[in-house]
């Protein structure tokens, strides 16, 4: 379905730990909180989406549709920003979709290095949260423990870029074997918004969206 030109998105990114709210009409970014230096560092899920609707000249009323991220990272941040967005979906009666967050860095580093993109995120130690992105999907998104993960890194280090965050060592004074870096752990709100209108385009619409956690998701095999 074409995305109306008319409507509001509210756009909201945790699962970090570092918070960004965007608002766009359309295909138009209005707001972006991560160029509002009076928002940095703040937690406040709900303080961002005021300074985000006031600085669009938008209010709750406007909006038509609810995009969040779902993680995996950090769930206390996640659970907390799609906890916030399933009560405004639900209380305004508008569609809440979610988006896994190597979806969005995955697209936001591929685009920034044209190559397929390996996602990674601590989880449960000594385990970690996979994913390879390659052609606008992502592919191969598990669960899996140290080894795999290393398998998986060398498998892809030569012809792959990195997102995420990640580091294997168990003591700060073991010396670590040379891993690539993550080029970015967090999505600018210019690739979330790419990644949510092709979302909504899509129509797989819901009043309610779950946080990804360790359960939910398979093994490397």
């Amino acid at each position: 379905m074409p995305v109306s030109m008319n409507m509001v998105s509210l756009l909201l990114q945790n699962s970090s730990g570092v918070m960004s709210v965007g608002v766009a009409h359309g295909e138009k970014l209005l707001f972006d909180s991560m160029t509002d230096i009076d928002l940095a560092g703040s937690r406040n899920v709900e303080l961002y989406v005021k300074a985000a609707l006031l600085n669009s000249d938008k209010t709750v009323a406007d909006l038509g549709c609810i995009f969040v991220d779902i993680g995996p990272g950090g769930l206390g941040a996640t659970r907390t920003t799609v906890a916030f967005a399933n009560a405004l979906g639900f209380a305004k009666k508008i569609p809440v979709i979610g988006i896994n967050a190597f979806e969005l860095i995955g697209y936001h580093v591929g685009h920034l290095e044209q190559k397929p993109v390996v996602c990674i995120r601590p989880a449960a130690r000594p385990n970690h949260y996979l994913g390879l992105y390659e052609g606008q999907n992502l592919t191969d998104f598990s669960y899996a423990n140290t080894e795999d993960v290393k398998v998986f890194i060398r498998r892809h280090q030569d012809t792959a870029a990195f997102a995420g965050k990640f580091s294997f060592r168990t003591d700060e004074s073991e010396l670590e074997e040379p891993w690539p870096l993550p080029i970015a752990n967090v999505a600018s709100m210019a690739s979330f918004l790419h990644v949510a209108l092709k979302k909504y385009q899509l129509g797989n619409w819901t009043m309610r969206v779950f946080p990804v956690t360790e359960t939910s998701i398979g093994n490397v095999r």
